[in-house]
Formats: C-alpha cells, sequence, structure tokens
C-alpha cells in the first residue's frame, strides 16, 4: 500500500475547538436546505400561482349568487290573540266537569299551524306564486322549473327546540330583503289559513249546535204541549161526569185521594174554572230547557271574529340577515391563496427534480 493510500485510509485528526464540516448529501437523500435555496429561486412561480388561484377565487367570490337565510323564532299563540276562539269553543263544550283549558287549545292551534308550515304542498304553492321565484325562473324551461323550486323548498328550514315546544323558521333568498320579505309573507299565509279555517270550522259548529239545541227545546215544548193537551182532556172528562152526576161543589173528604179518575169530585164550579184557566197558561218546562234555552242565547249572541286571530305567537319577529351563508368570500380568498400556494411548490418542486435529474444524467 502506498503512503497516498495509507493517508487516505487513516482517520483525519480532530482539532479542539472546531466543528465537523457539513457534510454533502449521499446518492437517493434530499438536501433540504438546498431544496429551499432552489424554490426561492422559483418564487416568481409559486407567487404567481398564488396570484392566478386567488383571483380566481375572488372572481367567484364576487360574482356567485348570494344567499340570506332570515329566520324567526315562534311559540304557541298567547291569550289575547285568541280570546274569541277560546270563548267560542266552550260555548260548544257547553257545561261540563272537565273543561278544555286555554293551554290546550293554544297547543292545539299551534300543532296546526307547524303543521301546515312544514307542508311541501303548502310550502310549494307559496314559493311557486312568489314573485321571488318568476324572477328565478324566467326564461327556464319546465323541468329546470320544477328542479329550481323543489332547491327552493329543500332550504326552507322548520326546527323545533329540544325541550320546548318552540319553533325556528329559515326562509333563504338571494337578497337580505327579499328573505325577510318571504318569511314574513308566508308565516302571515300559514296563520291565515290556519285561522280561517278553524274559526269557520268554529262558525258552523256553532251553527250546528244552536240546530241541535232548538231541536232540543222544541221536543221539550212539545212534550210540554202534550202534557197540557192531556190535562185538558182530562178535566173535560171530569166536568162530564160532574153535570151527569150534578156535583155542583166540591164533594171531597179527607179520605179522598184525587186522581183523573176522581177529579169530577171537584164539582162543575171548580172544573169550569180548571178549564178556562188552563188553556191560557203558560206551558209548564222543565229545568233541562231553560238550561237549553240559555245555552242558545249565548251561542246566538256569540259573534265569531277571527281577524285577529293568531294560532302562534313571535318569540322572535322576521328581521333582515346581517351575515350573508354564501359565497363567504374571505374563506375563498384564503383557500385560493393557500391551493395556489400548495400548486406553486408542487409545480417548482417537480421542474427541480426534473432539472436535477437532466443534470445528473448529463454529468455521469
Amino acid at each position: 500500500m502506498s503512503n497516498k493510500e495509507q493517508s487516505q485510509s487513516q482517520p483525519q485528526p480532530a482539532f479542539a475547538g472546531y466543528y465537523p464540516m457539513y457534510q454533502a448529501p449521499q446518492n437517493g437523500e434530499i438536501d433540504l436546505f438546498d431544496l429551499i435555496a432552489q424554490l426561492w429561486k422559483k418564487k416568481h412561480w409559486i407567487i404567481g400561482c398564488m396570484l392566478a388561484t386567488t383571483i380566481l377565487a375572488a372572481v367567484y367570490a364576487f360574482t356567485a349568487k348570494e344567499q340570506w337565510t332570515a329566520t324567526a323564532v315562534v311559540d304557541v299563540p298567547s291569550f289575547d290573540t285568541m280570546d274569541n276562539y277560546y270563548q267560542g269553543f266552550r260555548l260548544l263544550e257547553g257545561n261540563v266537569d272537565k273543561p278544555t283549558s286555554l293551554e290546550e287549545v293554544a297547543d292545539k292551534l299551534f300543532k296546526q299551524f307547524i303543521s301546515q308550515a312544514g307542508s311541501y304542498n303548502e310550502l310549494s304553492k307559496f314559493i311557486g306564486q312568489s314573485e321571488y321565484y318568476k324572477m328565478l325562473v324566467e326564461g327556464k324551461s319546465e323541468s329546470e322549473k320544477a328542479k329550481l323550486l323543489n332547491e327552493v323548498v329543500d332550504k326552507v328550514k322548520i326546527l323545533k327546540d329540544k325541550d320546548e315546544l318552540i319553533f325556528t323558521i329559515s326562509f333563504p333568498a338571494s337578497t337580505p330583503n327579499e328573505s325577510k320579505k318571504l318569511l314574513e309573507d308566508y308565516i302571515k299565509v300559514v296563520n291565515g289559513n290556519v285561522s280561517s279555517a278553524q274559526y269557520a270550522q268554529l262558525a258552523s259548529q256553532i251553527t250546528n249546535r244552536k240546530t241541535s239545541i232548538q231541536n232540543q227545546m222544541n221536543a221539550l215544548m212539545q212534550i210540554a204541549e202534550d202534557k197540557r193537551q192531556e190535562e185538558i182532556k182530562n178535566i173535560k172528562m171530569a166536568l162530564a161526569i160532574a153535570n151527569k152526576s150534578n156535583i155542583q161543589k166540591p164533594e171531597l173528604n179527607g179520605l179522598t185521594k184525587l186522581d183523573t179518575n176522581s177529579l169530577f169530585l171537584l164539582g162543575k164550579d171548580a172544573l169550569n174554572a180548571m178549564s178556562e184557566s188552563i188553556k191560557d197558561q203558560p206551558l209548564t218546562l222543565t229545568d233541562h230547557y231553560y238550561s237549553l234555552q240559555g245555552q242558545y242565547i249565548n251561542l246566538e249572541r256569540f259573534d265569531v271574529d277571527g281577524d285577529s286571530a293568531q294560532a302562534f305567537s313571535y318569540l322572535k319577529g322576521p328581521i333582515e340577515p346581517v351575515n350573508r351563508d354564501k359565497p363567504l368570500r374571505a374563506l375563498m380568498l384564503i383557500v385560493g391563496l393557500v391551493f395556489g400556494l400548495i400548486v406553486g411548490l408542487g409545480a417548482a418542486t417537480i421542474n427541480i427534480a426534473i432539472q436535477n435529474n437532466v443534470n445528473k444524467k448529463k454529468y455521469s
């Protein structure tokens, strides 16, 4: 072995106070610092990609169709908005041992309101007739109109609070004012439909109830009249017997039991007086008749007034939304910027790898 080879094989001494020198990467290893330096040289590529994707994101963010959603929170109706309905409801019930409470009637109205508000038929009918929808579908085919109608309907949400009978109704549109108007109009339409249906039903039930009571009263009056005619018949028969028996004055004693068979013992004078007076005296009616009469008078005087009726009450009325649902412009710009950075770094890294491979083959 030559001296040159021995000197190369022997380890080099380390000098005190000095650090080892940086060793160049072996084959197959990545020099991170060199990669960063080369990426820095291609910073114009990376910045260009970032600018391009950010500009594209900005164009979309500022030209895409906007969506704003107005919300309202509703609860069961208050007493003052359903006072007339509850009074009519109680009049129909009459005198019962356990009358329906105000809370039960309010819950009934509110459940019908929510049921109709969430009805696809009701919602699609309202949206299909709105100016907002007519503007959206202008110039579109029938299939496109039907698809767009389903999309708008699906975006309307009615969500129940998990602990209470409280619902949040959300209605989207392309502008804050339009979403608020649509929500207000829809709630108004649903409330009007429910109130109209319930008050129409109430008025019909009151009419039917009055007819039923009148029929019962007429039947009781007929029974009372039949009883009077029976009494008149009995008096006439007794008077005929008294005339034949020539009984002028009462011939009664303490042991005589007075009934239809012994009525003639009262004598002609008394029987003539009874015959005249019974024709003019009013009918003898039962307490049940007068109870029915009182119910009929109350129903007759009751005025069904559904103009101010509400099947719900607002906990939070519709207001114009202040935050846009989409597009989220700031987020889209950030995503565009990050995406451009990733694309730029990837493209630059691939270009560097290709150049290094070409150089390696060139000098090998």
